[in-house]
């Protein structure tokens, strides 16, 4: 039924269109532009996708396989999508899903044109399960071109999205839909602000492309509920960029450390402070920038850099996302009075906040 309502929508933004060039010349079919238009996107963006298959060795024989008493080790096969995030002289870079291929033995790269290459590991990211890896160009796939990365700073719920990737190793499907809903938490992993859609995600899209229709990836293609229908969530495209060229560069994430254990402050309290936001202080870890730059236990971090904490999952987001040995402005309440506090932050190394 949302095709429906997905192409009701797009009547109207085309009917003023094709009322404008119609007083020009004969009048234009909305559909058929509607048509033209993701075609344009998957024609453009299809060489950028690839699939990717892994060969993990998994173990043991189940005792059902077995053709003797004894064991033998065997292979398993893992289906994935990913694209092109990046390329130099030498290699392209294609950004998946960390579980996709974190893994394997082996990594199998299959291009639009049916070329396979042999992949290599730059790097990953578990936690937010971002992975790169890279492949060396061939003259097969030396006009393959990064795909054009947007942002999700502008968007909004109902907007249109098209979903690519290799779903039960059918390559290179796209589908329609929309936009379901934006900053989805599904306690996967400490790092999420998941957009969610009810384009056709399915297993072996993971690390496929969640387009825009003027063909940018506004997300990667990342996780669905298996006992749903239309709910799917891609890791926001401003996330993929900022880590896959950390994973680029460095072969792992460097995140920022303050050295804080923070709590959410219930309705009650903020009512008394007279507080929309902030998260309380419950701990400062020894020797920690937040320990030296004189952040105390009650404390109420208010803001980091001028953006507010609303609750645990704004705080970790935004420390996470500030590079080692840079300054930070962190605004707190203390004793009722506002107090901003300058500190230098550090690298995360499996500390807290």
């Amino acid at each position: 039924m949302h095709q429906f309502y997905i192409l009701l929508s797009l009547f109207s933004i085309l009917f003023f269109i094709s009322c404008e060039k119609s007083e020009k010349k004969e009048k234009i079919d909305p559909v058929a532009l509607i048509q033209e238009r993701f075609a344009k996107v998957i024609q453009e963006t299809a060489p950028s996708v690839v699939t990717i298959l892994t060969y993990t060795k998994s173990g043991k024989t189940p005792i059902i396989f077995r053709f003797s008493e004894e064991p033998f080790p065997f292979d398993s096969e893992t289906l994935g999508s990913g694209f092109v995030i990046k390329r130099d002289q030498n290699f392209l870079y294609i950004v998946t899903n960390s579980h996709v291929v974190e893994k394997s033995k082996t990594i199998t790269v299959k291009f639009y044109n049916g070329y396979e290459t042999t992949g290599k590991i730059v790097g990953q990211d578990k936690q937010t399960d971002i992975a790169v890896v890279k492949v060396k160009i061939d003259e097969k796939i030396k006009g393959i071109k990064p795909l054009k990365l947007g942002t999700t700073k502008y968007l909004k719920v109902g907007y249109l999205v098209i979903s690519g990737g290799s779903p039960y190793n059918l390559g290179h499907t796209f589908t329609l839909g929309i936009i379901s809903a934006l900053n989805r938490n599904l306690g996967i992993s400490p790092y999420e602000n998941y957009i969610q859609t009810d384009a056709a995600i399915n297993p072996g899209d993971s690390g496929g492309p969640l387009l825009d229709i003027n063909g940018y990836v506004i997300g990667m293609n990342t996780a669905i509920i298996q006992s749903g229908q239309g709910l799917g969530f891609a890791i926001p495209i401003d996330t993929v960029r900022e880590l896959s060229q950390q994973l680029i560069k460095y072969g792992k994430v460097r995140r920022g450390w303050l050295g804080v254990l923070v709590q959410e402050i219930d309705h009650k309290m903020r009512k008394k402070l007279n507080i929309d936001y902030g998260v309380l202080v419950i701990k400062v870890f020894k020797g920690s920038p937040a320990k030296k730059s004189g952040i105390k236990t009650g404390d109420i971090i208010l803001s980091i850099n001028g953006v507010q904490i609303r609750n645990l999952q704004d705080m970790r987001h935004i420390i996470s996302r500030l590079k080692p040995e840079e300054k930070a402005s962190v605004e707190i309440l203390r004793n009722r009075k506002k107090v901003i506090i300058n500190v230098v932050i550090e690298e995360k190394l499996d500390k807290g906040n």
